[in-house]
């Protein structure tokens, strides 16, 4: 007799993850997991190749299935995880590559759908659509429960469609400051590598100052010496040419 599946549906995956900060569905880690350098596992949680979620959703990558059944089907061959916490398989701490979600936008515009985000199958998975989850499968697999449904609304709304609600302490690809990340005792008003004939920018002052001194150099050249010489020296060869026009041929 076979062993009845686990996991057969969002909810069961939801319900087996550990919810950290409100946020993050932190997957269990195998007990005979390894670890990195940090102290974490090193591999994305994943199930049996054979499970029939897997089977049906033709991945075996929790995240991957969730994102395909609390979200739509990715179009990206693999999905991008913003948020730092190991084994979050959270659909929202998850997106596309930039350049499908900056397609999907587009393809949104041409609908005539601006600012809204198409989950539809984009033309370039339309020829592949039978290597896809089918939709009945798909609407199977999709959750159920109140309190489910519940987590993923507000983690969408905290997230957005790309992650980039994703608090900074929790986003894996945050921008800091290079005044956070200096040594200590360095003098942050000034620059820390200077390249070979790179010039700091001018203060209001010397921007005034130099602006001063062209304005001098323009109108000591155009009102100078140099063009009533220019004029002498045309009113000369004008006058020389006059004189020779008027002499007699022999």
């Amino acid at each position: 007799m076979p062993r009845p599946s686990k996991y057969k549906t969002a909810d069961d995956l939801i319900n087996n993850c550990e919810i950290q900060d409100s946020l993050c569905f932190v997957w269990p880690a195998p007990p005979s997991g390894r670890l990195d350098s940090h102290g974490r596992y090193e591999l994305p949680p994943v199930l049996a190749p054979a499970s029939p979620l897997a089977v049906a959703m033709l991945t075996n990558s929790v995240s991957r299935i969730l994102y395909i059944t609390c979200r739509h089907v990715p179009a990206s061959k693999r999905l991008v995880k913003w948020c730092t916490t190991a084994g979050c398989v959270n659909p929202y701490h998850h997106s596309e590559t930039r350049k499908v979600v900056a397609e999907r936008l587009k393809v949104s515009t041409k609908e005539g759908k601006a600012g809204r985000f198409s989950t539809e199958l984009l033309p370039s998975q339309q020829h592949i659509s039978h290597l896809l989850p089918t939709p009945e499968a798909i609407e199977a697999a999709r959750p159920v429960e109140l309190e489910v449904l519940k987590l993923l609304q507000e983690s969408a709304m905290h997230s957005g469609v790309d992650g980039r609600g994703i608090p900074p302490a929790l986003r894996i690809q945050k921008v800091v400051p290079w005044y956070v990340r200096k040594p200590i005792g360095i003098d942050i008003t000034k620059p820390l590598l200077v390249m070979k004939g790179y010039k700091p920018p001018l203060t209001v002052e010397e921007e005034a100052a130099r602006k001063a001194e062209l304005d001098t150099e323009v109108e000591a050249f155009f009102g100078g010496d140099i063009f009533k010489q220019i004029e002498e020296r045309k009113k000369r060869m004008l006058q020389k040419t006059v004189q020779e026009w008027d002499l007699p041929s022999n």
